[in-house]
């Protein structure tokens, strides 16, 4: 068997282990994965979707690991059209690169529809959180408005819209933690994160 290290694994977790079996009539090889994988990686994803949606999420993850080396590079990210045309590119590069199948799955069940508003939250959060420090900044918030409308908003309205964000939400230090967040969406209606999981025929 492959072993797929992830970082699940490094937090004390089981490492994916990916079976190789050969078809038949000449169609070469294919990685399947076992009903005890499917239960581990179910259970790692807390259930948010269906072992028949992981068996056609894994297909297409395999399909873009065109090294076949067990993670999608940001090369291999980039040459997806629509996904090289969205103007977040560079920063859902950074959230999806090099993570095996096991960690593209969790990342992936906040798009579920079985996840909860602060499930989704959470995922919109550390987006933001570009740094990584558990805080939403103006610095943060400028790299990802700038990635989204670039050199549409001069440096002044760049500030005038920052200002603005950082006085609606009601911080005080300019800057966000979740709490913070998830405030700013109280009085907002249902809002949704999709991922559009293709037919077994489609792949």
């Amino acid at each position: 068997p492959v072993v797929c290290s992830s970082r699940s694994e490094q937090e004390g977790g089981a490492p994916l282990r990916v079976t190789r079996r050969r078809r038949t009539m000449g169609q070469g090889l294919s990685f399947d994965l076992t009903q005890d994988e499917l239960e581990d990686l179910q259970r790692g994803c807390s259930s948010k979707f269906s072992q028949t949606e992981i068996q056609i999420l894994y297909k297409r993850f395999l399909k873009l690991d065109n090294q076949k080396r067990g993670f999608i590079s940001g090369e291999e990210l980039l040459a997806i059209p629509e996904f090289s045309l969205n103007p977040l590119a560079q920063r859902l590069v950074s959230v999806f690169e090099n993570v095996n199948f096991k960690d593209f799955l969790q990342i992936l069940s906040a798009f579920s529809p079985k996840a909860t508003k602060e499930e989704k939250l959470r995922f919109m959060f550390n987006f933001h959180d570009v740094d990584g420090d558990g805080y939403i900044s103006r610095l943060d918030l400028e790299h990802v408005v700038r990635q989204r409308v670039g050199a549409s908003l001069d440096e002044s309205e760049m500030d005038r819209l920052l200002t603005r964000v950082m006085e609606e939400s009601g911080s005080k230090q300019e800057r966000l933690n979740f709490e913070t967040f998830c405030a700013c969406f109280l009085e907002e209606g249902d809002f949704s994160l999709d991922v559009d999981i293709p037919s077994d025929d489609e792949l």
